[in-house]
């Protein structure tokens, strides 16, 4: 009983804290979706974080692409169509080698984001996409730099460190997008 008890706080803990809740999801799913576990969490965590992230990224590019007022923009969003569609293809080749079963869809947060710059038009829809897509690859940047140089598995790491490049890249020009 004192067990159930402490698993029951532990539960509450964790679901009172947004971004804790996003992690244990994350991890959960990276361990479900091992069909053969051969990968570290983490490493599975990563796989599936960046799979949602790029497919997010062709998303985001596909709307950039439709809605924004500034040709750099829908520059931009075409060359994160093709770019992150690129190297979701790489990734999925990767999952399917660790057996990873990647995941269906993009994030509850990021899915958050292209509802709020899908609502938007023009110069506002410039201004918030060229901000999204700054922090976004910031974050992407540092989760990549990580998984390159400490995740464990070779493999996984060897394809965080090919990106890294193109993510310096797109953050490079995400802010000189007109704001």
């Amino acid at each position: 009983m004192t067990r159930g008890w402490i698993l029951a706080v532990a539960v509450a803990c964790l679901a009172g804290c947004a971004e804790t809740q996003q992690s244990v999801d994350t991890v959960a799913s990276a361990a479900k979706a091992q069909v053969n576990p051969t990968l570290s969490t983490t490493d599975a965590s990563f796989i599936t974080d960046a799979a949602r992230g790029g497919m997010a990224e062709v998303q985001l590019g596909q709307l950039a692409e439709q809605k924004g007022r500034s040709p750099a923009v829908r520059r931009f969003g075409a060359q994160m169509v093709r770019n992150h569609g690129e190297a979701n293809t790489g990734l999925m080749a990767l999952a399917r080698q660790k057996q990873i079963t990647p995941p269906d869809g993009i994030g509850g947060e990021q899915q958050a984001v292209y509802d709020g710059l899908a609502k938007l038009q023009g110069r506002a829809f410039d201004r918030a996409y060229a901000k999204a897509m700054v922090q976004d690859h910031q974050e992407d940047l540092r989760a990549f730099q990580n998984e390159a140089q400490n995740g464990t598995d070779p493999d996984v790491k060897a394809f965080a460190a090919r990106q890294v490049p193109m993510l310096q890249e797109h953050l490079r020009m995400a802010q000189a997008l007109p704001r």
